[in-house]
């Protein structure tokens, strides 16, 4: 009979079996706060050793080996203290430099025509520290205190080109200034220099002796978008002079000179930076002179129509009586005397997939009884309505009585003008792809008929876009942009005349006045 172990025995036993299954304690080795510190625990985890040795973590700090990782005996664990910073500072902007080509010096000379004069932004960032140091600076904000004004330097570019006798006065626009010639292409002059016009209002007086424009201004969303002015082109030298208008995205002189008519709009912090208010007024050319503005609305600000935020292009007719207007779906006359609004044609807008909006040029006939402009047709294919690529050119009757179509597949911009002796418009060279292909300039009869082409006459690749034209005030000849130069040409296909050198020139304006 086997004998039973004793009492004793057992217990002893049972007494080494339960300290084997008891935390025993074990050296460990902290580093934190750029010091290392050695404990005794019997924790079971990372969280715990740091705990029981009186290291507390904060919200971003960071343990290593992870914090549910089980201890070991001599085991190193690492703690990281994370800091999370924001810092606010002014910085430098640089001016750039400008260089503009100015037609007033010889070629070789320049001249310094604005300082530049660096700018400062308020910049916030995020720093990352860990354990003091700096790991991370990431930029999350930037205001503008003062923007960078760029210093331009005037580079001469005057090319020996022959005179062109000129009936009548011509101003355009260059690199930001107005030029005026008179009489002759030799005796062209600047009538600005500051190079800030905007190029939204450029209109010359019927009798050539005034300039309307207006001049871009810089600031906040409060600023206005930009500011009316005016300038006798008579006296060489004299000052342009602000007028009470502010926010102009047009402007035009009546065809007698006695009063002008204007519309507004709001800058905007969202694209394209203006809100237009589609609204029509008209002021006594002496009152806007002076500056006793009392002006008279033709039309209220409004959003009728699709894409009415861009806002709506105008057209004095010849007899001062009415006012062509056009929006992204339609095109109207308004009425002068009574401000009654007529509706010429209506279809459905263009969708550019972009920040811009295509709208109509309306022209007029030298009679005032047409109104000619492009108009965005129906679709070719399965395309949705918006997106055909097809504009046609139409002349409709003022009255609203009827329209004739004039030519198909001219292209967004073909932005006739209307001369004695027809409808001069731009031909696209790819219709169906017109936003940005080079034009042709062609002449029809005012009925359509009788089309040809008038430039290029050789193999060159046509005007940029929108093409721009002036005609003479006998309307047999007419001065185009291309590549950036002004040139004479007429109704008969002759050789194109050169004007003007430095490329940088548009919105031709020719009139009578001497």
């Amino acid at each position: 009979m086997r004998r039973s172990a004793s009492p004793l025995v057992a217990l002893a036993l049972s007494v080494l079996a339960l300290l084997s299954c008891q935390p025993q304690p074990k050296q460990l080795f902290i580093e934190v706060d750029n010091s290392r510190r050695t404990v005794t625990t019997d924790t079971a985890t990372v969280r715990e050793a740091l705990a029981a040795a009186g290291v507390s973590l904060g919200a971003l700090d960071r343990a290593k080996p992870d914090l549910y990782v089980e201890t070991a005996p001599d085991m190193v664990i690492v703690v990281t203290r994370v800091e999370e910073k924001y810092e606010t500072e002014r910085v430098t902007v640089p001016f750039e430099h400008e260089t503009a080509v100015n037609e007033a010096l010889p070629a070789g000379e320049s001249r310094v025509i604005q300082l530049g004069v660096n700018g400062e932004d308020e910049v916030t960032y995020r720093r990352v520290l860990e354990n003091g140091i700096e790991v991370e600076r990431t930029e999350i904000s930037r205001t503008s205190v003062s923007r960078p004004v760029n210093e331009i330097v005037a580079v001469g570019a005057r090319e020996e080109l022959p005179a062109v006798s000129l009936g009548g006065t011509i101003a355009y626009l260059s690199a930001g200034n107005a030029w005026l010639m008179r009489d002759s292409s030799a005796g062209r002059q600047p009538l600005t220099t500051a190079g800030d016009l905007d190029g939204r209002v450029f209109e010359l007086s019927p009798d050539g002796h005034s300039l309307l424009f207006s001049r871009r201004l810089t600031g906040d969303a409060q600023t206005p978008l930009n500011q009316l002015c005016s300038v006798d082109t008579t006296i060489v030298g004299e000052r342009p002079i602000s007028l009470p208008i502010q926010g102009a995205l047009y402007a035009e002189w009546s065809p007698d000179g006695t009063q002008v008519a204007y519309s507004t709009a709001q800058r905007s912090a969202s694209p394209p930076g203006w809100r237009a208010n589609n609204d029509l007024w008209l002021v006594q050319a002496g009152q806007l002179i002076s500056g006793t503005l009392r002006p008279t609305q033709l039309i209220s600000a409004n959003t009728a129509g699709e894409y009415s935020w861009w806002g709506s292009t105008f057209r004095w007719a010849p007899d001062g009586q009415k006012i062509a207007f056009a929006g992204a779906d339609h095109v109207g006359v308004v009425e002068v005397l009574s401000g009654r609004l007529r509706t010429l044609a209506q279809f459905v807008p263009y969708r550019t997939y972009s920040e811009w909006v295509w709208t109509p040029a309306p022209a007029w006939s030298a009679d005032s009884a047409f109104v000619a402009a492009a108009i965005h047709g129906a679709p070719l294919a399965a395309e949705d309505a918006q997106d055909s690529p097809a504009f046609d050119l139409w002349a409709f009757a003022a009255d609203g009585s009827f329209k004739v179509p004039l030519a198909g597949q001219v292209g967004m911009w073909a932005c006739p003008s209307w001369g004695a002796a027809g409808v001069l418009y731009g031909q696209a060279a790819n219709p169906l792809q017109s936003a940005d292909s080079r034009y042709a300039l062609m002449l029809r009869d005012r009925d359509g008929s009788n089309p040809r082409q008038l430039f290029p006459v050789n193999q060159e690749p046509g005007v940029e876009t929108p093409p721009q034209v002036a005609w003479s005030p006998s309307g047999q000849e007419y001065v185009f942009v291309y590549n950036g130069n002004l040139y004479l040409s007429d109704v008969r296909g002759g050789a194109q005349r050169q004007l003007t050198t430095d490329s940088q020139n548009s919105q031709p304006r020719w009139v009578r006045g001497r």
